[in-house]
């Protein structure tokens, strides 16, 4: 009897304690970030951590705007400083990863070692891109195609995705014949282990930096568990999820 009351206190102890956080994130993140999510919860029992994904541009104007995020996780290290500088974001801006981006495609024409030479065949009617206005993985997209002469011929053919998550899904459906999506994304399980698990690695002297950066929001400023998520994130378990996922850590 002792023991069974000794239990039933000890859970409703835990229950007490429990604590909730809401995270925005960079949809490129979305595979890596739940995993991360997963072994932090495994030290923190009766805790939640609710994930939502998006373009990095978007979530940061949601931020701006005082909307319940915790933790902002940004494809763009400039968006977390910005918002660092106007009191949206209280702690010091930090580095995650550098990410990176490739050319994928599930037509049976697609050749991963031609790289660009993709864009030119005849098979291609449609291209997809995240829209680089607000999301940075489109951004770089852009600047790629810019920087090998392919933009303005494919501009026609460009369907933009909200998201990188999004432009992916345009591909992973063929509403897109092949598109510039986040390296994270095609080393996924669905895609890996598919038969379309072929793709190009664009060279990052293409593109300015992926260069993605975190933050505790002004919201989330008092959350123990906020703060704690935070920290793990510097971890080396943390680090070797992050480079599964074929983001470039730099400490």
């Amino acid at each position: 009897m002792l023991k069974k009351l000794l239990l039933g206190t000890l859970l409703l102890s835990s229950l007490l304690c429990a604590d909730t956080i809401t995270v925005f994130a960079a949809s490129d993140l979305k595979f890596a970030l739940d995993g991360i999510k997963e072994k932090f919860l495994a030290q923190h029992p009766g805790d939640t951590i609710n994930m939502i994904y998006g373009s990095s541009g978007k979530g940061r104007v949601q931020v701006q705007n005082g909307a319940p995020y915790d933790l902002y996780f940004s494809a763009n290290m400039d968006y977390v400083e910005n918002l660092y500088q106007k009191g949206a974001i209280v702690t010091k801006p930090k580095l995650y990863a550098i990410g990176r981006i490739v050319i994928w495609s599930k037509n049976d024409h697609f050749d991963a070692k031609e790289g660009f030479e993709n864009f030119k065949k005849p098979w291609v009617h449609q291209a997809t891109i995240a829209n680089p206005s607000h999301a940075p993985y489109g951004e770089k997209a852009k600047q790629a195609l810019e920087h090998v002469g392919l933009y303005q011929m494919l501009k026609p053919k460009i369907v933009f995705g909200e998201n990188i998550s999004q432009t992916a899904n345009y591909i992973n459906i063929k509403a897109a014949d092949i598109g510039i999506i986040a390296l994270s994304l095609v080393l996924s399980p669905a895609i890996a282990k598919s038969k379309y698990h072929s793709y190009y690695l664009i060279d990052d002297s293409l593109h300015e930096p992926l260069r993605q950066g975190y933050g505790i929001t002004k919201y989330g400023s008092k959350s123990k568990l906020a703060k704690a998520f935070y920290n793990f994130i510097g971890t080396p378990d943390v680090q070797k999820i992050m480079k599964k996922y074929g983001f470039t850590v730099k400490r």
